[in-house]
């Protein structure tokens, strides 16, 4: 019986392994396409992807995380801006729940509420507000971070002047990213590296 019971046991643990293993090495493959891919449909097929696993795996905070980058990625230049950032919102908001402090969900958080502006210009009034309040959360629970500095770097950049906003007032975040971007290296091939080329091409309007 006891023999019975520890097969059972290790079989289950074998199982959970290798279950664990196939999502890992699936997400893997789904970031590099994200990376080599600039296509709206390719971002929003393969967040489709990690959506699934996600759903499969409710426990496992980086595949919330990355179904909700996906589509807030690609939310940025789709037409279908709203159903997009509408998609993400369960996954980014999951994903924070699980894992509050952590400086990559509060920027990603940050960066949601952005996509959530650019679907209609008038939530910037109340939400870029909370979208640079968590990106300031993100900086301060990782202050190596360079996308917490992308981000907040963002929201200024598109902040009217009046508000506080503009090009000038967002520069000395911008030259903060650069320098973050410069030093930075993730841990693992899963971990959150996306941002630099939004940093380059923000850079470019500094030239």
């Amino acid at each position: 019986m006891k023999r019975t019971l520890t097969y059972i046991i290790c079989s289950l643990f074998l199982c959970l392994q290798a279950s664990a293993q196939d999502w890992h090495e699936e997400l893997s493959k789904d970031i590099k396409t994200f990376d080599n891919s600039t296509s709206v449909s390719v971002w929003q097929e393969t967040a489709d992807k990690i959506s699934k696993m996600a759903n499969e795996h409710p426990e496992e905070w980086l595949l919330q995380y990355y179904a909700g980058w996906g589509y807030t990625q690609a939310s940025f230049k789709a037409d279908n801006a709203e159903s997009l950032s509408n998609k993400a919102e369960a996954y980014v908001k999951k994903a924070l729940q699980m894992q509050p402090t952590h400086s990559e969900t509060l920027t990603l958080m940050a960066y949601w509420l952005s996509a959530r502006i650019n679907a209609q210009n008038s939530r910037g009034v109340t939400l870029a507000k909370q979208s640079r309040k968590y990106a300031q959360q993100a900086i301060e629970a990782n202050p190596a971070n360079p996308r917490a500095y992308l981000v907040k770097a963002l929201v200024i950049y598109h902040t009217p002047a009046m508000f506080g906003g503009g090009k000038q007032k967002a520069k000395p975040v911008v030259e903060q990213t650069a320098e973050k971007y410069a030093s930075f290296k993730p841990r693992s091939p899963l971990d959150p590296d996306w941002g630099e080329d939004i940093y380059q091409e923000l850079a470019k309007k500094y030239q």
